[in-house]
């Protein structure tokens, strides 16, 4: 396949609606080796294409805030009326409703701990140094426990 502007422009079109690299090169006619091929050999393609690529990405990122923030948005509701022999149904607004979706915990953490790792990250680090030891006080042997609790077992209680 030969590189073009317009091949460019016919990949970016399905980069920028959140195509895969994948697909968006079967829908273009390139395979993805030429498509990395180009990424490293012309560097007007691989502006492009990252611009192209950056684009659902600030979508997903822009939608990511506002779930972990809350939002309220409008939704409206329609009623079906079909014609007398069923051929046509028009959808009639019928009223709006103002909803809510409350903040998202998950999106508030999935932020925060990418943003700032080193305040928010689920692992800490502990750096334990110095000496360690471990003193036995008492041991019972297993059989003088074992005749401890049976006597135990066999006192009356008061």
């Amino acid at each position: 396949m030969k590189y073009s502007k317009e091949l460019t422009e016919r990949l970016c079109k399905h980069l920028k609606q959140g195509s895969s690299i994948k697909s968006a090169c079967a829908a273009a006619g390139i395979s993805r080796e030429t498509f990395h091929q180009w990424k490293k050999t012309k560097p007007d393609f691989s502006d492009t294409v990252d611009r192209a690529m950056a684009i659902p990405d600030r979508k997903v990122e822009n939608t990511l805030y506002k779930t972990a923030k809350g939002f309220r948005y409008t939704e409206t509701e329609y009623k079906a009326i079909a014609n007398k022999d069923h051929t046509k149904i028009a959808h009639i607004p019928i009223k709006k409703v103002r909803k809510m979706v409350l903040p998202s915990v998950a999106a508030q953490k999935f932020i925060l701990t990418n943003r700032n790792p080193e305040e928010w990250r689920d692992k800490q680090d502990l750096d334990v140094s110095g000496d360690m030891s471990i003193t036995v006080i008492s041991a019972v042997p297993r059989s003088k426990n074992k005749e401890n609790k049976k006597d135990a077992a066999a006192e009356p209680k008061q």
